[in-house]
């Protein structure tokens, strides 16, 4: 209640993001937050939801039918983050003539379920509001520009934040922590939202308390100033993180300047600064623990500090906002007043309030923008569906989805016959299409012998590899040859993939040597994959980089791989399956063959040999003693 009431006094607060937390929790939070704002503004808040499935022209707007005059048919219709024209009180083809009305737009309340899961126009959008002075638009003839009034408020789960861009992450000032269990059934969850409000036990936003609304009206008159030792603790707090920003400063100093506000001090001391880092899970830095205790901060009372008690703590509201006792009280009331109470969930031990700076990179190169394509001029619907999302056009129709939306108008639509048969009636509005993930258009296919690695320095030859795909956002496929966890041991393991961010590649690259070699077994795996992905129907992936590192020794037949066993006389016959699966992979058209030569002491002939059956360029590895030298 704290932090939000910090984040309605101070607009440069109003981009909040809480780790850990349920739907429910979230929508309470944004009620409350609503009210706040209509208390400090003086203002009605919109309040307004962002999904997975809004497009630019569901955010910032578009032309439709319904004008009011014969000459102009066509209506600028504004979307879910723009202006309308009733606040800007004249009509949108001047929007660039008068910059009166920049005060007059209604503020909304964007509130977020899941952060990971957005379209990449809401993340756009995103990145170009949040925290903003001016916001611009060229779209569809229009040219506007206003000042963006809006408070963010967005979940996301701490072990996913690695799904989301930096750049959106960093435009959130304001972390808090909602420490839900991660043990919750998300099934049992759903059924108890879906039960709930089918028997209308949906949870109603509540007025605020005559305390809290009075200490928010008198914080208004309040305007607390900055002291010098106040500086120097944030920067003690700041300076200590592992990635510095001064996104991160500014924001810790509006929150304590805020706290300050709302306890009705008039300077900022270091006592606000420790409560607000301590709001957010910041910890103490080094040079803060080296100084000696501040005598004000022990002569003041303590707030409640979750530290004595057990995962769950009850307070009344009139102890969340408690005044000073050495500041002027806001709000005395000759009765005492009863307070419902709260139930507050917390974590007994801070929790860093940036875990991305941590987190592993789960998210695409360039994540704020579609893979580029250098084969095709438009995307064909051919990506795995992630969900539905409106539409204007019958290309990649959602049939199910646009039904059951015609479905519910059509009482509205046609009147009622005598013979009760009616026709199903469609318009514009009810088409939904497949949203889709985009396709990979490249693929990396990786032939990785694990039993020639042990002497030489692979992984940095492997590097601009891993790289090009990671930049192109290229399909990966991993054959493992001679892997100690592999299912058979005759047999080479494949492992697909859609990036080169999934764990499993990472993880077989990682795996031990075995005693077999099945290279051409492996060699086999790789040419029927590319074949496939070639060369099958309507293929997306155009181009394939093949990369092999080995040193040709196969002393697996093929026929042994397929077979399970093997038949003696081995002899030369695995090396000669290789030499000649790989003449076969020479002849397929769009794959660039690359050879990682590890340059063995016992027949240093055959990687050579290997590469020509390829056709393949030759890189050599160098070998690890070389590197220690150096």
């Amino acid at each position: 209640m704290r932090s939000l009431a910090c984040a309605a006094i101070s607009p440069g607060l109003r981009s909040i993001l809480v780790f850990d937390t349920t739907p429910s929790t979230l929508r309470l939070a944004a009620q409350s937050t609503s009210q706040m704002l209509e208390i400090i503004t003086g203002h009605q808040v919109n309040l307004v939801t962002l999904g997975t499935y809004e497009a630019e022209d569901h955010l910032w707007g578009s032309w439709g039918l319904g004008g009011e005059s014969e000459e102009h048919l066509l209506q600028w219709k504004s979307g879910l983050l723009f202006p309308s024209s009733k606040e800007m009180s004249y009509s949108p083809y001047a929007l660039n003539k008068s910059p009166d009305w920049f005060d007059n737009s209604q503020l909304r309340l964007v509130v977020i379920p899941n952060l990971t899961k957005l379209s990449l126009g809401v993340v756009r959008a995103c990145v170009a509001l949040i925290g903003t002075d001016i916001a611009h638009l060229e779209r569809h003839g229009q040219q506007a520009h206003w000042q963006p009034n809006i408070c963010w408020i967005a979940g996301c789960a701490s072990d996913e934040v690695g799904m989301v861009s930096p750049h959106l992450l960093d435009r959130f000032a304001l972390r808090l922590s909602g420490q839900v269990a991660k043990t919750t059934d998300r099934a049992v969850s759903l059924l108890e939202v879906v039960d709930d409000r089918r028997l209308g036990k949906e949870t109603l936003p509540k007025p605020l308390p005559t305390e809290i609304s009075d200490r928010l009206r008198k914080s208004l008159q309040v305007y607390p100033k900055i002291t010098a030792k106040a500086i120097a603790r944030i920067f003690d707090y700041t300076l200590e993180l592992e990635v510095y920003s001064p996104r991160r400063e500014i924001a810790l100093a509006r929150l304590s300047l805020a706290y300050a506000q709302l306890r009705g001090a008039y300077q900022l001391s270091p006592d606000h600064v420790d409560t607000a880092a301590g709001m957010i899970g910041l910890k103490k830095g080094i040079k803060l623990t080296e100084k000696s205790p501040n005598p004000t901060l022990e002569a003041q009372p303590e707030l409640p500090k979750p530290t004595e008690a057990t995962s769950t703590l009850t307070l009344p509201l009139s102890e969340q906002l408690e005044p000073s006792t050495e500041e002027e009280p806001v709000y005395e009331s000759e009765e005492p007043e009863v307070l419902a109470a709260t139930a507050l969930t917390f974590n007994p031990d801070p929790v860093n309030p940036y875990p991305e700076d941590e987190a592993a990179v789960e998210r695409e190169a360039a994540s704020l923008r579609l893979p580029p394509r250098r084969f095709r001029s438009s995307a064909a619907a051919r990506g795995p569906i992630i969900g539905v999302e409106k539409t204007r056009t019958l290309q990649d129709l959602a049939v199910v989805r646009t039904l059951l939306e015609a479905a519910k108008f059509q009482p509205i639509r046609q009147p009622p016959t005598a013979n009760g048969q009616r026709q199903l009636v469609l318009w514009l509005t009810d088409l939904h299409c497949y949203r889709r993930l985009p396709v990979a258009e490249q693929m990396l296919t990786l032939v990785l012998d694990h039993t020639c690695l042990r002497d030489c320095n692979w992984q940095e030859e492997l590097l601009p590899y891993l790289s090009w795909a990671y930049v192109e956002r290229a399909s990966v496929c991993l054959i493992q040859v001679g892997a100690a966890d592999a299912q058979h041991e005759l047999r080479a393991a494949k492992v697909m993939a859609q990036s080169i961010l999934v764990p499993h590649i990472s993880t077989g690259m990682e795996a031990e040597p075995g005693k077999a070699t099945p290279l051409a077994h492996g060699l086999d795996l790789a040419f029927q994959t590319l074949r496939h992905t070639l060369q099958h129907g309507r293929s997306a992936v155009q181009q394939a980089v093949l990369v092999v590192i080995s040193d040709g020794r196969g002393n697996v037949p093929l026929e042994a791989s397929c077979l399970g066993r093997v038949t003696s006389p081995v002899r030369r016959k695995g090396v000669e399956d290789a030499l000649q699966v790989a003449k076969r992979i020479r002849g397929l058209d769009g794959v660039k063959a690359v050879l990682l030569n590890p340059q063995p002491k016992q027949y240093a002939d055959l990687p050579l040999d290997m590469a020509k059956a390829l056709g393949a360029t030759v890189v050599a590895i160098s070998p690890l003693s070389a590197v220690e030298e150096v």
